[in-house]
């Protein structure tokens, strides 16, 4: 199926975890831009840079053309969303991204276990954060960095071109964690094409199947220096 810009700017509108009132109200686009019957008309460089204005998060190549990464990359982003809920400053656990793991790795099992626990006042609701052994994402993201990601359920639910926490299964009936970009594949709905920020590492296809668990990376915290 063919995305429009207004079909990537309802997904955008569901990963802040706000309302298209509230989108509009912010933006101060009319009512009925976003109607169902309307979601194929195109979108004037005027509303383009009220959105962009109001969201300078928003990557604007990602917006008009699907390429790309909807965030602009290297940055830290909250929900906007003003419930207590969302804002609700709760500990998160601590965990350790290592390559390669088993099944019975705490990561995404809860607090039991954890290392530590990251406390950030307003922070979008995450399940846990991860210290991070790889440089998959290098140089954005270094060895001792910290992600912190949101559990997802159904991983047909995938923001194309977003940066993931992965518990991979492999034909021998080994598992790994990874940290990757995920992006569609060439080779059809049932794979996911995984994608580093290091070039030394290639893009590699998987079946969706073979992914156990995942979270959505919402939070990265560098540390521009260890010592």
């Amino acid at each position: 199926m063919h995305l429009t810009t207004k079909d990537r700017i309802l997904h955008f509108i569901d990963f802040k975890g706000i309302t298209k009132t509230t989108f509009l109200n912010e933006t101060n686009i009319k009512r009925g831009f976003l109607d169902k019957d309307k979601l194929s008309a195109s979108v004037s460089d005027l509303l383009l840079e009220k959105i962009i204005s109001t969201y300078p998060e928003i990557d604007l190549l990602w917006l008009i053309t699907g390429r790309g990464n909807m965030l602009k990359q290297g940055l830290v982003y909250e929900s906007d969303s003003k419930s207590s809920s969302e804002y609700e400053s709760c500990p998160i656990p601590v965990y350790t991204l290592d390559t390669i793991t088993n099944s019975s790795h705490p990561v995404y099992n809860g607090a039991k276990d954890s290392e530590s626990a990251l406390l950030i006042p307003h922070m979008p609701n995450c399940d846990a954060a991860l210290y991070i052994h790889t440089d998959t994402m290098y140089p954005i993201l270094r060895t001792g960095d910290i992600v912190c990601y949101k559990r997802i359920a159904d991983v047909n639910n995938i923001y194309w071109g977003e940066m993931y926490v992965m518990d991979i299964s492999r034909e021998e009936d080994e598992n790994y964690l990874t940290l990757k970009y995920i992006h569609q594949s060439e080779l059809g709905e049932d794979y996911v094409s995984l994608r580093s920020h290091n070039p030394i590492y290639p893009p590699q296809d998987i079946l969706k199947k073979n992914i156990r668990r995942m979270g959505l990376v919402k939070v990265c915290i560098r540390y521009n220096c260890l010592v």
